[in-house]
């Protein structure tokens, strides 16, 4: 491939934004890693700087230099924008202490639900001559709850997001801290009242708006399912998507098919681009490309301006920008110039699983779609579109796979059959939906349009329900250290750009199927397991896991409660998972050759698995006791208490 120097090394003259955005991660990834960095700061970059020095003296080594010297601005730049942005929000000079204080705050963000409704608030607060805007998670039950806009008196007791440290969870911490937020509360109708409702700024309440617009249109020509599904795939908002559809399409590797993101701007850019070719006689060519960038900005709008949507818009904006001057830049170069201005702007969005997907996947289009489309040239206009959009969504697997490895433990057995599929609907489904938004008013072709856009989302549901049918859809219990990641991406690369014929090339794939062999041996090892887990849970959680075959004993009076970090176990540690209740009394349960007992005492619970037992303290008075077989609850402070995390203990059977 062109763009790819012999020795797999971009050359700096045609990439410089991919050594600029990578270094500037580096100083962010070592302000967030490694706080304490910071005190080693000026001693580094002192040494990087002498040793640039040193290296341009001599003439092999001048090159390595002036990277040394970019590597020292840049990551010293990344250091202090993540600094800044953390400093901004204003959670380094807030104290988080036991009890309620009394702050007021400005409602952002609302999702209704039951029995809680979901929320993000701005704390309004000062320090010294300093004011704050501090964004905050909260979670509001009761009769009234808050509407949008609003400014509350709170009384409540604001506390840290930490995860639970349970086997498989979801990084909710890193999740919430990208988004500028570090603590949350709850509070009910008596801990809070109105003081004002604030006006938005003309562009939200035109966002909002164009967003309720959209939605009253779609929901007069769909219903259920249906809705949900067209609301998530064109204006991106997956509020009203249930368990089944989002079950459906993880299963089968399409869930980026929900996410309006750079497939979908993609999509539209060419709907838009093949609509002014028609018209290319009465519009000159710099004129029609201005105009599709402000068309992409304006569906952007439609969407609320998510992170994902700017992505991508931005990043195709940029795209279509250098075609319209006629730049000769790389497609790469610029998917890393918009990935440098956005870690610019927002240093956090760097840890965001979104922002990493994303561009991984236009990563990988950039760089495998080219071989894989010529691995076939169908005659047919038929075959060639849907080839050409397959070979899209496997260049895009290929790249984000590790990533989702390391971060959800499972892998789409038929992603590449599901994409096939799919990429035709989904673009007959967002052709559709775009048109309805303009043509609703037209009697005839807006109900047109409408039985289109009905009948090609429910077509597209049946084929993923029908694909997650088939036996080992989704296959769990995927664990990979995260260094993997791009070790595994490398290999990729060299696997479909270098030449086969070289000894480097058999090297490589030899490294490759050894750490796939290795991952599936992890795996392997995950599922045949056999061992007893202590959840982080406020009620007692005990998961035993016998192979196959597990079983989870709660003394929740609620299972929704712990049946999330159930599923999130069975995801790293796969087996045929069984729920049952213990609340409220001693439980004894045999299998096979085995016999487990949990018997209720006056310090908490006993656990007895055939020869082992475990002691589970209630009583905060009870946490001088310290010995191996002993385990406290989360709320006592204790190095062996669950706040500390799940506890696994590996179990031997008769």
């Amino acid at each position: 491939m062109s763009n790819v120097s012999p020795d797999f090394r971009p050359a700096f003259s045609r990439y410089p934004f991919v050594y600029i955005c990578l270094y500037f991660s580096t100083g962010i990834l070592c302000a967030e890693k490694i706080p304490e960095f910071k005190d080693y700061l000026i001693l580094v970059l002192a040494n990087l700087t002498i040793a640039s020095l040193i290296f341009q003296s001599l003439d092999q080594l001048r090159v390595a230099s002036k990277q040394i010297i970019l590597f020292t601005i840049f990551g010293f730049l990344g250091f202090l924008a993540h600094y800044e942005q953390q400093h901004h929000t204003g959670w380094e000079d807030w104290h988080f202490h036991k009890g309620k204080t009394i702050f007021h705050m400005k409602v952002t963000e609302i999702q209704s639900g039951q029995p809680w409704t979901k929320g993000i608030g701005e704390i309004r607060w000062r320090k010294g001559k300093t004011s704050y805007h501090t964004p905050v998670r909260f979670y509001a039950k009761g009769k009234n709850t808050p509407k949008l806009d609003q400014l509350l008196e709170v009384s409540a007791e604001i506390i840290p997001i930490e995860n639970k440290g349970n086997p498989g969870e979801f990084d909710l911490k890193t999740y919430w801290k990208t988004k500028g937020i570090c603590g949350m509360f709850f509070m009910e109708t008596e801990d809070f009242q109105v003081l004002e409702t604030v006006p938005c700024s003309f562009l939200t309440k035109s966002i909002r708006n164009a967003q309720e617009l959209c939605l009253d249109i779609l929901s007069k020509h769909l219903t259920g399912q249906e809705l949900g599904i067209a609301q998530a795939l064109i204006l991106g908002d997956k509020s009203l998507l249930d368990n089944e559809i989002r079950n459906a399409f993880t299963a089968t590797g399409s869930m980026h098919i929900l996410a309006v993101s750079g497939l979908h701007i993609g999509l539209i850019l060419q709907l838009i681009l093949a609509l002014i070719k028609l018209g290319a006689r009465w519009v000159n060519r710099s004129t029609a490309l201005l105009f599709v960038i402000l068309l992409l900005w304006f569906y952007a709008l439609m969407t609320g301006f998510s992170p994902s949507v700017i992505r991508a818009v931005f990043m195709f904006s940029v795209l279509t920008w250098t075609q319209w001057k006629g730049l000769q830049t790389s497609s790469i170069n610029s998917l890393f110039f918009t990935a440098f201005i956005i870690v610019l702007w927002k240093p956090m969005y760097l840890f965001d699983i979104g922002f990493q997907l994303s561009y991984l996947a236009m990563l990988g289009i950039f760089l495998f779609y080219p071989k894989i489309s010529s691995i076939y040239k169908p005659e047919s206009k038929i075959l060639y579109y849907l080839w050409e959009g397959t070979a899209i969504g496997f260049a895009a697997q290929v790249a984000t796979t590790p990533l989702t490895l390391y971060y959800f433990h499972q892998f789409p057995n038929y992603f590449a059959i599901a994409n096939l599929g799919l990429m035709g609907l989904s673009s007959i489904v967002l052709g559709a939906g775009i048109f309805i938004l303009v043509t609703h008013k037209i009697p005839l072709l807006g109900k047109l349009n409408g039985l289109i856009l009905l009948y090609s989302v429910f077509w597209m549901f049946r084929l993923i329900q029908w694909i997650e049918s088939w036996p080992a859809a989704l296959v769990y219990g995927f664990e990979i250290e995260i260094i993997l990641a791009p070790i595994l991406l490398f290999n990729a690369s060299i696997l479909f750009l270098g030449d086969i014929k070289k000894s480097y090339w058999k090297v490589n794939a030899f490294h490759f199927l050894f750490i796939l062999a290795w991952i599936s041996h992890q795996r392997f090892l995950n599922a045949s397991s056999t061992q007893l887990c202590l959840l982080n849970e406020n009620k007692l959680t005990v998961i035993l896991k016998l192979g196959e075959r597990s079983w989870c004993f709660y003394d929740d009076e609620n299972p929704d409660k712990i049946q999330f970090s159930a599923i999130n176990y069975q995801k790293l540690y796969p087996s045929n998972l069984e729920f049952i209740s213990i609340r409220k009394r001693n439980v004894q349960f045999t299998f096979n050759k085995g016999n487990l007992e949990i018997l209720k005492t006056t310090y908490g619970r006993e656990i007895k698995l055939n020869k082992q037992s475990w002691r589970i303290y209630y009583k905060e008075q009870s946490a001088l006791r310290n010995n191996v077989t002993s385990v406290f609850m989360p709320w006592i402070s204790h190095p062996h208490s669950l706040r500390n995390g799940a506890k696994i203990y590996e179990i031997a059977q008769n």
